[in-house]
């Protein structure tokens, strides 16, 4: 399964960012592998359509679920569409942590 999540940073220790569409970076997790990737979003320097471009970086990179704190209308809406399973948390903490909580509900 693939996991996207919003981040602050780089890596696994980085924390959550509140919003999709104003992530610096989005981080995507392989549960299978372990592995992840992690990918600039262009949407956190844009002023407008932000949602749109992170929407994009997780179209382009077959997501199965997206954790995250806060999702616009049209970006919810797109991935609903496309069957996305998105997890809506407020937890905070880093990207590892949100993955393993997530995990262990599984």
């Amino acid at each position: 399964m693939k996991i996207a999540i919003p981040s602050m940073g780089k890596d696994l220790k980085s924390s959550i960012s509140r919003k999709l569409g104003r992530a610096p970076f989005i981080i995507i997790y392989n549960s299978v592998s372990g592995e992840y990737d992690s990918i600039e979003n262009p949407g956190f320097k844009i002023q407008d359509g932000s949602g749109q471009k992170s929407t994009e970086i997780i179209l382009q990179n077959n997501i199965d679920v997206l954790l995250v704190e806060e999702i616009g209308r049209k970006a919810y809406s797109v991935l609903q569409k496309e069957h996305i399973k998105i997890q809506l948390s407020n937890s905070g903490g880093t990207i590892k942590s949100a993955i393993n909580k997530f995990l262990k509900k599984m």
